[in-house]
């Protein structure tokens, strides 16, 4: 598989407060990014450096919540990392192979949404699950002949490491493989997922929490 880390996803009840709380950790404002339609979520982006960026994302109030996404995000207390997503152009082959390990896999999916610029962008999407690894476990996106989005992003930082800790680490190390930067994957009785960002003023910690673990993007 193409192992290269595209982007990281931090979920927040509401987007205006997840930007403010982004601009206080890093010190740049986040691009809005535009609406999910179907999923009741929209979303604001941060630059990092290398070709990947943080995705905010909220509930949208412009779209009914009920039963999608945006109703999980709602419920959460304060800003946490949800998920991660890999880069990958060959979404096909990765899912006969998710398949052939067992995994129940879904895609790829079309994805779309419109900037506040009205540029129309379109992915696919590959989920995974038949796993006990909830959001630890990535998902994968291709992003086509679209501009990828952190190309007109200003960088916030690098991001230098990300570890998960959970019940079964050698079953999901040996699932993912190797990434493009350190990745730590350790045993440990509670799941979480934690990402290292290096910024001009310092490391950041962006950390899941309960909640997000349990949920399931895709």
């Amino acid at each position: 598989m193409n192992n290269v880390i595209d982007h990281l996803m931090w979920g927040v009840p509401d987007l205006g407060e997840g930007i403010a709380e982004a601009g206080r950790l890093f010190g740049v404002t986040a691009t809005p990014g535009g609406a999910h339609p179907g999923l009741g979520t929209r979303n604001a982006l941060v630059g990092l450096a290398d070709g990947r960026y943080l995705e905010i994302i909220a509930p949208d109030p412009a779209q009914s919540l009920a039963g999608t996404f945006g109703a999980a995000l709602a419920d959460l207390s304060h800003p946490a990392l949800v998920t991660w997503a890999l880069g990958n152009r060959e979404l096909s082959a990765t899912a006969k192979l998710l398949g052939a390990a067992g995994l129940k896999v879904r895609g790829p999916v079309r994805t779309r949404r419109t900037t506040p610029t009205g540029e129309r962008l379109e992915w696919d999407l590959l989920f995974a699950g038949g796993h006990a690894f909830g959001a630890l476990f990535p998902f994968f996106i291709d992003w086509r002949d679209c501009r990828h989005p952190s190309l007109s992003l200003v960088s916030a930082g690098s991001l230098e490491a990300l570890s998960i800790e959970c019940p079964y680490a050698a079953e999901l190390g040996a699932l993912l493989g190797e990434v493009d930067l350190p990745l730590l994957v350790v045993e440990g009785d509670e799941p979480s997922l934690r990402a290292t960002i290096e910024t001009a003023h310092g490391p950041v910690v962006l950390e899941s929490a309960p909640a997000t673990v349990g949920l399931r993007f895709g």
